[in-house]
């Protein structure tokens, strides 16, 4: 394997270093991987241990994707750690969990991002979503990990690739959480137009004044249309149950949730206010992803 930093170099490291023991306290490593043709060649990510890690477990698996232009490291430090005064991110809220984040590779005019699969127009390719299912079996086969807890969240570019891996890649996920995701024209408009793999239970968060898309993006409209392309796939009714800015919907195949969320809710640096997640987003999701079985 031809990599800078392989998974498989990273265990042979611990190994003569005494992992034989049952726990180990392991740091977070930039990886840098050869992976097939159809994934993009060398690729790289960031991937993040248990503060105490123990072989003899089953763990869950975490992939985070990065907004546009921001590199996985950069979406653990905001979105791992946590944005707020007092950090408290993903990684110190979901249980016994190892945490990946990939990194980008395509440029499309100033801009890195993600190919976002068959219908995504100029942003159309199958490189990412190769990548991920690559990724994922290579990670299943590396670590303790659950093969039926393995969730996918992202902000922005990175909520579209949760979304997009979500429906083609979604027997490999329990779950999806799609953040400030532009509208789904990667599905091809509102309707549940394409077929997807899997069923993972799904919840999508969207901002009732977001500012980064304009005014199309107000009133939360890109978000209730890439929830109802879940409600309709899921054949949930209109009907739900609300719990603050989220509605649970009824009668689906599996969970599907909508929270369009208030500004002003955002303790964290960067501009776009009304694009950014709620505080209390990272204890929300945290608590569900524990909470699924």
């Amino acid at each position: 394997m031809n990599s800078l930093f392989s998974l498989p170099c990273l265990l042979f490291f611990l190994s003569i270093n005494g992992f034989a023991n049952a726990t180990e306290s392991l740091e977070g490593e930039h990886v840098f991987q050869q992976f097939s043709a159809i994934a993009g060649g060398e690729r790289s990510y960031y991937i993040a241990y248990p503060k105490i890690f123990n072989k003899s477990m089953k763990y869950k698996l975490i992939v985070v994707f990065a907004g546009t232009d921001s590199t996985g490291r950069e979406m653990r430090e905001w979105f791992g750690k946590g944005w707020q005064s007092t950090p408290e991110g993903l990684e110190d809220r979901i249980e016994n969990a190892i945490f990946v984040y990939p990194d980008q590779k395509y440029k499309w005019g100033k801009d890195k991002g993600w190919a976002l699969g068959p219908y995504a127009g100029e942003f159309s390719g199958d490189e990412d979503l190769n990548f991920t299912k690559e990724l994922i079996i290579e990670l299943l086969e590396q670590y303790p990990i659950d093969e039926r807890k393995v969730f996918a969240t992202g902000h922005s570019w990175g909520g579209d690739m949760t979304a997009v891996a979500g429906c083609y890649l979604g027997h490999e996920f329990r779950a999806v959480v799609p953040i400030a995701a532009n509208r789904p024209y990667w599905f091809n408009g509102k309707k549940r137009a394409v077929l997807c793999n899997g069923e993972p239970s799904v919840w999508t968060f969207f901002g009732a004044k977001d500012d980064y898309f304009g005014e199309p993006g107000g009133d939360g409209v890109f978000g209730i249309e890439l929830n109802e392309f879940w409600r309709k796939g899921y054949s949930c009714s209109k009907d739900f149950e609300r719990d603050g800015e989220t509605k649970i919907y009824k009668n689906c195949i599996r969970d599907v949730r909508l929270t369009i969320y208030s500004p002003g809710q955002y303790s964290g640096e960067g501009d776009f206010k009304g694009h950014q997640p709620p505080d209390y987003l990272i204890g929300a999701v945290s608590d569900w992803i524990n909470s699924l079985n």
